[in-house]
């Protein structure tokens, strides 16, 4: 099999973009599990390549991160990437004009992964692997409020009078495949590759509150807009109809790297709790 060739410059500009991404840092939790390795043909033919390798634990989360190579109109002109056989992204997500793509996975202890690019060869995609280990920061939060911080993922501000008495709220991060799929029915860019659960347990803010959330560098990078989005409903007194990821109007700390917007009320719900308890959810996403 044939790799194309790619400049030393590209390289080491494409992988300082990616070690320095908080999609793959250990700064943000996450361990490297494959890559970041670049895929190319030497011409419009397509050209195939397998490669293996292996994890230890798993159980963990694992994602797999798709970025073209190449900004603009040009790009790969198809491709498709297969993990132990199982198909993950078919030649129609990538397309000439697609920039960054994440996935879910289940891996074994020994993987191997098929990546076939049809393009130019001097358009690669760059594909990398990571794992997450979900976290959780339990906290009480008196009547004169008080923040809560999930290191290196976000912060949540509750104002004074957004609780009566002192309660107890749970932030955790998680990475589901139906709320992967909630996001993607309506997404016109792609997200983090995973979401952050704010659980009020049995009693709703009173109050705004708010959020900020860390995105990686490569999101700042890119041509998109990043925005907080949060999982809420068209008509909140109609709560089955249109359940939905909207984007919530958010500032940018390009310093340390932060989204920071302000959550409704009905941004928490219980139906998105487990047994009936409050919960928002929400991650960041970029959009054209």
């Amino acid at each position: 099999m044939i790799m194309g060739k790619i400049s030393n410059t590209f390289i080491l500009a494409a992988l300082s973009l990616y070690f320095s991404s908080g999609l793959i840092s250990c700064a943000y939790g996450h361990t490297l599990v494959f890559g970041p390795e670049f895929f190319s043909s030497e011409n419009v033919e397509s050209q195939r390549v397998v490669k293996s390798f292996s994890v230890q634990d798993v159980s963990q989360k694992f994602f797999v991160s798709v970025q073209s190579g190449r900004g603009g109109e040009k790009g790969v002109g198809r491709g498709a990437i297969k993990i132990n056989g199982k198909l993950v992204f078919p030649p129609d997500k990538l397309v000439k004009q697609f920039k960054i793509l994440t996935k879910p996975v289940k891996l074994q202890k020994q993987n191997d992964i098929s990546v076939e690019v049809t393009g130019e060869a001097d358009a690669p995609v760059i594909v990398t692997i990571i794992s997450l280990k979900a976290q959780t920061v339990t906290a009480k939060i008196p009547p004169i409020g008080g923040a809560v911080d999930i290191e290196g993922y976000a912060s949540v501000i509750f104002p004074a009078g957004t609780f009566n008495a002192a309660q107890d709220v749970k932030i955790s991060i998680t990475a589901s495949p139906p709320i992967q799929d909630i996001f993607e029915a309506n997404a016109t860019g792609p997200r983090l590759p995973y979401e952050i659960r704010i659980n009020t347990g049995d009693k709703a803010p009173g109050k705004e509150v708010e959020v900020s959330v860390n995105y990686p560098d490569s999101f700042f990078a890119s041509d998109y807009q990043i925005h907080v989005f949060a999982r809420m409903h068209d008509n909140p007194d109609a709560p089955d109809v249109h359940d939905r990821f909207f984007m919530i109007s958010s500032g940018l700390d390009d310093i340390v790297k932060t989204a920071k917007a302000t959550l409704p009320e009905h941004a928490f719900s219980n139906r998105h709790g487990k047994n009936g308890t409050y919960e928002a959810i929400i991650t960041v996403g970029l959009i054209h």
